[in-house]
């Protein structure tokens, strides 16, 4: 029987100093007339939403944009002050939860768009407009209905925001007639901003940057856009405790299905890291770790809670019941493990970071750690 992986086994290190460095590395890159809002809905994307808040903030970072009235409630009630906007949650039935707490709704349909602009304190808001997405927004044809309404003239969006569909994919015609549609709408509008770009749209260059862009993945190292060489440094560094080695004769299955058999005799290595904390299970026998610079592969399936690692050629002082083997680092990064996956590296990010046990790095104090469901999330909410 294998001993129960315990939370300090799986250990998900976050710097945070190099969050900050990468939201200065956009700000510099789309110059100082354009904002950049951070985007950190879903948990910042598994990585703990005020921790990233905070250290955002003190990047210069003064809009941070979330999921749901939840998560904008959370950073309110660990008393997060800047501008907070939220992407999507019953603004007709929970407004003033919004008005109470200062937060900024985005509207995305009609009904939303009359009841706020039927609010007696004409509450700051957001609008989204749909321009190729298929996912939320008003379309220019509700625009034009509005206009003639006089709905804008009577309370005007201080930001309308759009989304790109193929910002990955710079040479794709859909960037160039999303940008002249989201161009049109703003001439009708006239709103303060305008914002068109996130985290890959940024790369698409100054006609695309309008007044502000969003970025989230970005932030936290992932390389959407594959601009070479990359300016953005890695955020995540992931290892799991080892627990158990064996030797295993030659000829003999590891793990589920037999997926792997040895050719020899083997030494092999059980660390306590599974699907159950994020790391794909369809990365099965495509992944190499790291025991203080040598490199040794995963054999056999994922499983839940374990992975195990053929060791045989190294040596045995590294990687003993207790040692630490490392899965992403410097070298190898979420990307890297997410196209060994064949999965999108904004999903294993999440995944990962709702399942191990977060430790944060920043210049000022060496570690923080904490557990991902310890329960930060005890603050005020909304009724549902």
């Amino acid at each position: 029987m294998l001993p129960l992986v315990r939370a300090e086994d799986v250990v998900l290190e976050i710097n945070l100093g190099a969050i900050q460095a990468n939201f200065r590395t956009v700000s510099t890159l789309v110059g100082p007339r354009v904002r950049v809002a951070a985007v950190i809905k879903s948990d910042a994307y598994g990585l703990g939403i005020v921790d990233i808040a905070r250290a955002l903030i003190d990047a210069g970072c003064d809009l941070l944009l979330v999921a749901n009235l939840d998560e904008g409630l959370l950073l309110r009630s660990s008393f997060i002050g800047v501008e907070i906007a939220v992407f999507h949650d019953q603004l007709d039935k929970f407004g003033r939860w919004y008005r109470a707490h200062r937060l900024i709704p985005v509207v995305n349909n009609c009904r939303e768009l009359d009841a706020i602009s039927t609010e007696g304190n004409r509450q700051m808001y957001f609008l989204n407009v749909e321009t190729g997405f298929s996912r939320f927004g008003l379309g220019i044809d509700d625009v034009r209905s509005q206009c003639v309404l006089r709905t804008f003239e009577r309370h005007r969006p201080s930001v309308v925001l759009s989304h790109l569909a193929c910002s990955e994919c710079a040479w794709d015609g859909t960037n160039i007639l999303q940008r002249d549609r989201f161009r049109a709408i703003c001439d009708l509008l006239r709103p303060t901003r305008g914002s068109l770009a996130a985290s890959a749209g940024v790369w698409l260059g100054k006609p695309y940057h309008f007044d502000m862009v969003r970025v989230g993945s970005a932030l936290y190292g992932i390389n959407t856009a594959g601009a070479q060489p990359n300016p953005l440094q890695p955020v995540t560094k992931l290892r799991a405790r080892i627990l158990d080695v064996c030797n295993v004769p030659p000829g003999e299955a590891v793990g589920y299905g037999a997926t792997f058999r040895t050719a020899r005799a083997s030494r092999v290595a059980v660390a306590g890291i599974g699907y159950k904390h994020g790391l794909p299970w369809s990365c099965a026998n495509k992944l190499s770790v790291r025991f203080a610079g040598y490199s040794a592969p995963v054999i056999g399936r994922i499983s839940m809670e374990y992975i195990t690692i053929d060791i045989t050629d190294l040596p045995k002082a590294l990687c003993g019941p207790g040692a630490f083997v490392e899965l992403l680092d410097e070298d190898f990064t979420v990307g890297d493990l997410a196209a060994a996956a064949g999965v999108s590296p904004q999903e294993v990010l999440t995944r990962l970071g709702a399942g191990c046990t977060r430790q944060y790095l920043n210049s000022s104090s060496p570690f923080r750690a904490s557990l991902a469901h310890r329960g930060e999330a005890d603050g005020i909410g909304a009724p549902r």
